[in-house]
């Protein structure tokens, strides 16, 4: 009986401790599963089991930070930034720069592009050498840009062009209207269309452009020839011819 009662014991002990762990390893397939979802673009089916599993899974900050993305995703603004704020009213998660940036990025599609602007700008001045930081020079550039500010847009693109060359954010940036650093000796400015190695395509942009009613021309420069736009005293007049032909639909680059 003695070995008998060891048995049952041990039986017993096993059962507890299954129910015991058991809903330890659920929790974490729970949370991998939302993950791989996620990445998927199942972001409703996010939605829905994560509010489910919210109870039970208690990494909460990273369930937070999911379904504040999901929802993002979803164009779900406000309860994007509800989540994001769950994160950020604790000041030791390990997901708090990240909700911010996350949250400022509602503000971003929303059109309010002051409140974005300042919480990026916090974000870099806060941690200056932040993993964040490219992704942070990009969505001010984006923010700039979208208040018609081209200078500030520019220098934005151009600190991510000097410090982050081979960043994703930065490839993003081709076919982005941008300026280049301007030289201390040029007073001429001009906005550039096109690039081409052969002549003849240089030749038809410019006729093209010109029956549009730009003062187009072609330029000769090492390994092809460029197709340009006006001669401006002022960077704001090429500012806003960039602009204009950007509109239509152009490639534009202002020039010195």
């Amino acid at each position: 009986m003695r070995n008998e009662d060891k048995r049952i014991k041990i039986i017993q002990f096993c059962v507890i401790a299954g129910f015991l762990f058991f809903p330890v390893f659920c929790r974490a397939a729970d949370l991998e599963s939302l993950k791989a979802d996620f990445l998927q673009g199942n972001y409703r089916r996010v939605i829905f089991e994560g509010e489910a599993a919210r109870p039970d899974i208690r990494a909460s900050d990273e369930l937070n930070y999911i379904l504040g993305l999901s929802y993002l995703k979803e164009n779900n603004l406000t309860r994007a930034r509800e989540e994001f704020n769950r994160i950020l009213k604790n000041p030791s998660s390990k997901f708090k720069a990240q909700a911010a940036m996350s949250l400022a990025d509602t503000y971003l599609i929303s059109g309010e592009y002051r409140e974005a602007e300042d919480i990026y700008n916090k974000l870099i001045n806060e941690e200056p050498n932040t993993s964040l930081k490219a992704a942070l020079l990009y969505r001010l550039s984006q923010a700039a840009l979208k208040k018609g500010d081209h200078r500030l847009a520019n220098d934005h693109l151009l600190k991510l062009k000097r410090d982050f060359p081979l960043s994703p954010e930065l490839k993003s940036t081709r076919g982005f209207p941008h300026i280049e650093a301007p030289r201390k000796d040029s007073g001429v400015y001009s906005v550039q269309v096109g690039f081409f190695a052969n002549t003849a395509n240089a030749d038809n942009l410019r006729d093209k452009l010109c029956v549009l009613g730009f003062s187009a021309y072609v330029e000769e420069a090492q390994g092809g020839y460029r197709v340009r736009v006006g001669r401006f005293k002022a960077l704001g007049e090429a500012l806003d011819m960039e602009s204009e032909l950007s509109k239509k639909g152009f490639p534009t680059k202002v020039c010195p």
